[in-house]
């Protein structure tokens, strides 16, 4: 058994967070408890035994929004802090290796925020850099800024922002948790293509950055600082008319498959990677149910999609030695998951 997370954008007194419990032998999910939240938990990451939580305001108050800490313990969350931020929604945060600063991205204002850390009890914001740009997308998902994701490098060096918004991925460098961007490493995407997410080979030599706009895969050489693109390769079928975002990218544990999530074509798609090259090749596409928006990798065993668009999680068995991914008939009904989360 395993218990892991799900955050909803349900109504009213449907949203908030699922505790749920997997079985890896029956394939079954069940609720073991809901956790209503006065905001949309956009987003959440389980790091040492804490549940960190990114709140998009429900209801545009000055006191809505901002960040949330849980204490894992057994199969129940502790609530130690709710750190309201003006009215400020988050869509994605990060917690650095001495656990000391949280960094969130807010895809709103188009803005990288940095906060303190106690004992995994946000203390303070320490500071918020504004981006600038925009591009040409004809949806208006670029009339602004929008920061969408961040992290920070294998090398401990950058803290770094994927820029929907602004087609770049912003580079900060970070000293005592405040934020001071090099422009010298930010890295310029190709104008329109709507860079969603980005996450790194378990070596840290290549960075793998997943478009919703142009629902693509762009693959960079990495080394201090520096970005190099070996790769572009599409998430969807060229065929494909009707509408699609990318939306997560993951790793195997192992390193050696990566997947995508497309919303729209519904579906995950699945890459083999070459570690000495760092590039991917597509080896198939499950169909999902409607908007697969998150997923989890479980011991490189087992995928759970959240589709938000459905309001259901469902579970794919996967097979890493012969690289089948199938759906299976486990699912469960979740009003409007966005977010899945495991310790």
């Amino acid at each position: 058994m395993k218990i892991f997370y799900v955050s909803s954008y349900g109504k009213h007194h449907d949203k908030g967070i699922y505790i749920m419990k997997f079985d890896e032998k029956t394939l079954e999910m069940k609720r073991i408890q809901q956790i209503e939240t006065q905001d949309y938990p956009a987003y959440m990451i389980c790091n040492d035994h804490t549940l960190y939580v990114a709140y998009k305001n429900a209801n545009s108050h000055s006191y809505g929004g901002g960040l949330g800490s849980f204490s894992i313990y057994k199969d129940e969350l502790i609530l130690n802090n709710n750190y309201h931020s003006s009215g400020r929604s988050y869509t994605h945060l990060c917690v650095d290796q001495n656990n000391r600063y949280l960094f969130a991205a807010n895809y709103h204002v188009g803005a990288t925020a940095s906060y303190q850390l106690e004992n995994s009890i946000i203390t303070q914001k320490i500071c918020a850099v504004h981006h600038v740009g925009l591009g040409p997308d004809l949806l208006k998902r670029q009339t602004g800024p929008h920061a969408h994701y961040v992290g920070i490098t294998p090398d401990q060096e950058f803290v770094y922002s994927v820029d929907l918004g602004a087609d770049k991925v912003v580079m900060y460098r970070y000293s005592q948790g405040v934020l001071l961007e090099d422009p010298h490493y930010t890295l310029n995407i190709v104008p329109g293509s709507g860079p969603r997410h980005m996450i790194f080979s378990h070596d840290g030599r290549f960075a793998y950055l997943v478009n919703e706009i142009a629902n693509n895969i762009m693959v960079f050489k990495y080394y201090q600082g520096h970005f190099q693109l070996i790769q572009a390769i599409h998430c969807i079928p060229r065929h494909f008319k009707g509408f699609s975002s990318a939306a997560a990218i993951r790793l195997s544990h192992s390193g050696n498959h990566l997947f995508v999530s497309n919303r729209g074509h519904d579906s995950i798609a699945m890459y083999r990677v070459n570690k000495e090259s760092g590039k991917i090749s597509l080896l198939y596409m499950v169909h999902t149910k409607k908007d697969p928006r998150d997923f989890q990798i479980v011991d490189d065993r087992y995928l759970i999609v959240a589709c938000q668009g459905s309001n259901l999680l469902q579970v794919m068995t996967f097979n890493e030695d012969t690289e089948e991914l199938v759906l299976s008939d486990s699912s469960i009904e979740i009003p409007a998951p966005v977010c899945v989360a495991f310790e």
